[in-house]
Parts: structure tokens; sequence; C-alpha cells
């Protein structure tokens, strides 16, 4: 499977083919069978809606294959699985097949292989029996058209193999390819039965994913690679603190093409970026280095907010701290210090009183940056009036075609967005900032520019995941909970992008901390809404990081409190079978009643997310600045899984990401500034730092009754809480704080 992003190609050809030329095309490639879903008009059956071309498969009488997916690819593989999927329904070799990246629609919902936001672990788990659907009703109408060239109207009489359709009686067959044309004609099926599970080739098997080798030997078009004719170079420069406004444009420095006051619009509007605030400046010459030196060395005059001095990490983790015991309850409006009630399950404070342990433990998290490989960078050739193309590395490419929109002026139709490979995303890609700037200097220089932010700009002016301070309060009476409060204060990552919230709050913020299959007895969850207004984002697994810290380190403080193994007591605790199955099965994996290495200790915890349910086991022993991680235990239950090779790569990323904002993780502020502005000074795990990392899936049944989880992001949130239990197991020291080694560099 050759799977290119569309943007490999389109960089090198700056019109969009309108309808008339994308008909003419189709007749020159003999016309070909082109179906895409999600509309009941005849054009949309075909392929064509409107002006604008949503294609998912196209197959051309020389028999390629091309399916167009609608998954960004920044590493995940999903673009492979869901293409494997396809293939099973066309009953071809994913090897036979080109892939593509899908173009974005403002049709809602949006036809299968046009563009969809890439978010939350859901690619998999929410198009899985739409493409296979999609790709069942395509299968039937290339069967249609052979049987009717055939002359035997029996479907009974035929078969498909690797894009062949066999007339089994007759002794004849017809390739795809040759009755592409005439099933092009023909309407889409209703429905068509999928292939059955006994027939599966590629579902629940490890298929290699093929855009490997276009990333290793340099083919892979990633949005930094983008060049286009006649292009320019812009590299951005914010003011240092947020809420900083600029005075006046600088005056035009030597070797500048141009000097472009960049502002916020609605789309990236976040806490103290405000919209029409102009916080940037972007500086424009004819090549990368030229631009970069000339930023680096560009003073500006900034008006800064007057409420700076109190734009600080000591501050922010006061006021949550406080907020821990306070609280205004949620009455109908949305505001800092709001405190929500997520769930309440009998009386847990009076329970809690007649225990006979009790407990009252705090934990909090810091701000963590993104840190993405690729730095951020959109290309945008821009002609007033007629037409604007862009090249972006983006989990979003609906949300980007919307904001071009806004900002142009134009049509759908007369926008072109092409979704290169991303180098990373963990949900810094999803937002809109880097676009809109590069728009704005493409429609004020009107050429062709690509806009990069210097790393420093990256870690400086991230939306980060939030600061959290939790406090769980919990009552022992034998070796069981019998009441348990817990509240989580942090920013609303909703609120500050104008999303509505419930009564209880906002759904980022508290999940993985409610609802939870523990036999506490009474319950209560609480939400309260921090003031911080540094601009916050989606993280890699986001509230689930920080809660199922929370969560389970205090599980097992509770376990310690009773004198039980931390694993017998979640155990004898745990009411879902899943989450028992999960349990036992990392436990098991790490032979868990064994003791390790000598100096060495293990931690365990569980936890959900994404409709996915993970544990992990995570030995530790000392080094010489804190704990070193020497082998990790992973347990997932995803439900249906589709590629075991590409679950295991995913879940071994997420232990090594999570790895990183447990030991390392931290994002400071002083006076509105962030502090930490390149890898020097937050530290990752090097490659010889890596951990064994050993998978078990618990793969379920493939049939729609089936839950379908996510994956990518599962790694993350049970490693901080089963380190931390290590360590403490290991030095009788309980981490509450994270990260672990706050402040370390590089060169530590």
């Amino acid at each position: 499977m050759n799977n290119i992003s569309s943007s490999a190609s389109s960089a090198n050809m700056l019109s969009k083919p309108n309808r008339r030329d994308f008909l003419a095309s189709s007749a020159a490639m003999a016309s070909g069978l082109v179906v895409g879903f999600g509309s009941a008009s005849p054009e949309a059956q075909a392929g064509v809606s409107n002006e604008q071309v949503t294609l998912w498969l196209n197959v051309g009488i020389d028999n390629s294959i091309t399916l167009s997916v609608g998954t960004a690819d920044m590493g995940q593989g999903s673009a492979q699985a869901l293409a494997s999927a396809l293939c099973e329904e066309l009953m071809v070799n994913p090897a036979q097949v080109k892939v593509l990246t899908g173009k974005p629609t403002v049709a809602n919902p949006a036809p299968i292989g046009a563009s969809i936001t890439t978010a939350g672990s859901g690619m998999i788990k929410n198009y899985f029996w739409k493409v296979r659907d999609a790709g069942a009703a395509a299968r039937e109408m290339l069967v249609s058209a052979a049987m009717a060239s055939i002359g035997d109207s029996n479907r009974n009489n035929y078969s498909v193999a690797n894009g062949i359709v066999i007339n089994n009686s007759l002794a004849q067959q017809r390739t795809y390819g040759q009755v592409a044309a005439a099933a092009a004609l023909l309407p889409v099926p209703s429905s068509a039965e999928v292939v059955p599970n006994k027939s599966l080739k590629y579902i629940g098997k490890s298929v290699a994913r093929q855009d490997i080798p276009l990333k290793v030997d340099g083919s892979a078009v990633y949005g930094i690679d983008v060049r286009v004719p006649n292009m320019v170079y812009a590299i951005i420069k914010h003011c240092p603190t947020y809420g900083g406004v600029l005075g006046n444009t600088p005056s035009l420095p030597a070797g500048a093409l141009a000097l472009v006051p960049t502002k916020v619009v609605a789309a990236s509007a976040r806490g103290l970026d405000a919209v029409g605030n102009v916080n940037a400046v972007a500086v424009v010459a004819t090549n990368t280095w030229d631009a970069m030196r000339i930023a680096r060395q560009l003073k500006c005059n900034w008006t800064l907010p007057a409420n700076i001095s109190k734009l600080n990490s000591a501050q922010f983790k006061a006021d949550a701290l406080a907020l821990l015991k306070t609280g205004v309850a949620y009455i109908g409006s949305h505001v800092p210090g709001t405190l929500y009630t997520v769930e309440t399950v009998g009386s847990p404070a009076t329970s809690i009183n007649t225990s006979t342990l009790k407990l009252d433990l705090t934990y909090t998290l810091p701000y963590v940056s993104h840190a993405c490989m690729e730095v951020l960078n959109c290309t945008v050739n821009h002609v007033a009036g007629v037409s604007c193309e862009i090249w972006a590395p983006t989990q979003a490419a609906k949300s980007v075609l919307i904001l071009a929109m806004a900002m142009t002026g134009l049509g759908a139709e007369k926008i072109t967005v092409n979704t290169t490979f991303l180098g990373g995303g963990l949900g810094r890609k999803i937002e809109m900032d880097f676009v809109s700037q590069a728009i704005q200097v493409a429609m004020a220089i009107k050429r062709p520019v690509k806009l990069m932010w210097p790393r420093e700009e990256d870690f400086t002016h991230d939306f980060y995941r939030p600061m959290a301070a939790v406090r769980v309060q919990a009552g022992l009476t034998g070796p069981y909970i019998n009441g348990w409060i817990y509240r989580n204060v942090s920013p609303s990552i909703l609120s500050q992008r104008g999303y509505p919230l419930t009564a209880m709050g906002d759904s980022q913020a508290y999940e993985a901390s409610h609802n939870l299959p523990y036999n506490f007895g009474a319950r209560q969850t609480e939400y309260v809404m921090h003031g911080s207004p540094i601009p916050v984002g989606f993280w890699r697994s986001v509230g689930a990081s920080i809660n199922t810290f929370a969560v389970e380190s205090a599980i097992d403080e509770a376990a310690t409190a009773a004198g039980i193994d931390p694993y017998l007591f979640r155990r004898n605790q745990l009411t879902d079978p899943r989450w028992i199955a999960v349990l036992e099965a990392a436990a098991n994996a790490s032979n868990w009643r064994s003791a390790g290495p000598s100096g060495t200790a293990k931690g365990i915890a569980i936890g959900a997310a994404f409709n996915s349910i993970s544990a992990q086991v995570v030995e530790v022993k000392k080094g010489s600045k804190g704990p070193v991680v020497t082998r990790v235990w992973i347990a997932i239950d995803c439900g249906i899984c589709v590629n075991p090779d590409q679950v295991q790569a995913q879940l071994m990323g997420g232990v090594i990401h999570g790895m990183n904002a447990a030991l390392y993780g931290q994002q400071t502020f002083v006076n509105g500034a962030a502090q930490a502005a390149n890898f020097n000074k937050n530290r990752v795990t090097l490659l010889n730092e890596a951990p064994e990392v050993n998978v078990t899936i618990i793969a379920g049944s493939i049939d729609r009754s089936q839950s379908i989880g996510g994956v990518g992001e599962l790694g993350v949130p049970t490693f901080a809480p089963a380190l931390a239990n290590a360590w403490f197991k290991l030095t009788k020291v309980r981490v509450r704080d994270l990260p672990f080694q706050p402040g370390a560099v590089m060169s530590d």
C-alpha cells in the first residue's frame, strides 16, 4: 500500500481542478469507478458533489485502485487500519492499493473518505464499521456490473478474489478495471453484507504499514518539506508574555522582504490570547535561515497585561490548592471558581467520618508542552478573490477549510486544503493559530509563503496540558473503601474555546475520574474551574493523564493503609469483569507475585479512556537522580483489534510519552512568560534509557455488538501512577507532585 499524502503531488500543482476538469480527467483515466458515500444526491454517489470532488475509491480500467482515507497521518497508523478494513471488503490485497489523505468538505456529516478531525483516539472506533459498509457496497456495485457483462444474474454463481469477479458456473471472470465504468453508473446499494469473520484476511492480523518505507527513505512529504514555485519563507516571533500586544511594527531590517504583524483570530483565541490582539510579527525572507536570524535579532515594543505579576506558576498552584477546599456551587453560570458536582452516590462524607482509617491526599500536576518533533508550519498560496491553497500538517483539515473561508471570503470550492504527513500531533496540531498566521502573511505579501515556528516559539506559545490539583478523601473499614470524595481543580479546555459546558462542567477535565468500577460504597466526584488564563488544549489522553494519576495513586495509598497487596486490593474492589481481566493480564505478564531483580520494585495501575481499558506494571530501580525505569508491562482491552502490531507500537510510544511527562514534563511561568523554551530545559527520555516494554492485547470478537476502543492515547494515563507506586514500594517515598524531576535538563 503506497500511503502517500495527497499533498505530496499537489505541492507542484497550484490550481485546483473544477468539476469540468475532474470529469475530463476521469474520462482520460478511461472512466474508472469513483464512489463517495455520505450524500443522497446522484452526484455525491458518483464522487462529485457540486464543485467539490469527494472520492474514497477510484478503480481505473488498468486495475489501479486508489483509496481516500479521511484520517490525518501523524504516525498513529489509523489510515493503514481503515484502508485494511476497506481492502477486506473489496477483496483486494492492501499492497495493490494507493492511499491518499482525503480532502475536507463543509458537508455534515462528512462523506466517507473526506477528511475528518483526527483526535480522541477515535478513528478506528468511529469509522471501522462505516468503511466496511462502504467497501461492501462498492464491491457489490462492481459485482453487479460484472454480472451484467457476463449475462448471468444469479449472484450465488459469483465470487471475488484479488479484485477479480469470477463466475464459477460459466468459468468467466471480469477484473474490477473491466467493469469499473459500468459500475460507476449503478446506484449505491443501501446495504451489503460484509465479509464474514471466517473469511477475514487482514482485520485482526498484523499488516505492514506501507508508509514506513517512505518515512525511512525521506520521500514522505511533511508540512515542513513542502515547496511551491515563487515561495518565500516566514518565521514567527511572538510577544514573550502571554497577553502582550504589539505597540508598533518595527522598521524593516536588512535582508527581510517584509514584516507582517499577525493577530489572534476567533478560531485560535484562548485565555490571554484574545481575539484581535496583535501578538506576533512574521519576518519574511527569501530563505528560512535569513528569516530566523532576523527574527531572533528583531526588537519589538510590546504592551503587557496589567496583571502580569500574577501570571506565574506559584500563584496558579496556590489558587488551585485553595480551591480544593472552596468554590461556589454551580447555579447556571460557568466562571472560574465554580464547583461542579459530577456524580454523587450515597453520603460519602458520613461514610468517611465513620471509617476506621481516613485518608486526605493532595496531588498536583504542572502545565506540560506538546513538544512535537516537527515544529508548527503552514504553506499558503493565496490569490485574492480567486483561490487559496494550503498545505498543513493538521489534525483538523475541515477547521482549516472553514478558517480559510472566513479569512479570505472565498467559497469552499475555491479553497484547497492539503493535509501532509505530521511529524507528531499529540493534540497540538488540531489548533488553528499557526494556520491563521500563514494565511494572514500570504494575504499581506501576495506571494506563496511557508510560515514556520522556531522551536522556542513552539515551547513558549503552546496550548498546554492543563495544570491541576486533586484532592482525594477516602475512608476505609477493614480491606474496603466505603467512602470516596474526589475533587479536580484545573483550567477548562472547553470553556477557553467557548464550547458549552453542562451542569457537570468540563468533561475533558473530569474524564477518567467518575463512574469508576471500584466498590467504593458512597462516592462523590467534583470539578472546580481554575481561573488561570494560560492557553490550554488537548494533550495526548487529556484529562485521563491527570485523573488516572491521582485516582490510582490514591488507590495504592489506600492499599498500603489497609496493609494489602496493591494488586489484590484493586482486584477485590473492582466490579467490572473487563477491568478485572485487564488487571490480571498485566499482573500475570509481569509475574507480579514474584520478586524482580535485586534492587527493583514494581508498581501497578489501571484506568480507562476512549472506550478502552489499560493496566500497567512498571519496574524501577534507583538512579543517581531518581527512578530508572527498567521494564514495563501493559495490557489493553480495546474491543476489536484491527492491527495487533500497530496497537503494540502505539502503546509502546504512549509509555515513553507518559514516561517523559511523569519524570520531566513541566512548563512554568514567570510574569506570563513560559520558562522552558527548548529541549535543553525540557528533558526527554534518551534511547539508552528506554525500558523494555511488553504488551498484552485482549481482543474481542469482531461483530457489531462488540465495543471498539481507542489505542493511541492509552499508553499514557496509567504510566505515571504505576511509576509512583513502584517508587514508593522501593523507597517508601510517596511522590504526589509531578514531575519526579522538576527542572531536569538534557545534560542531567
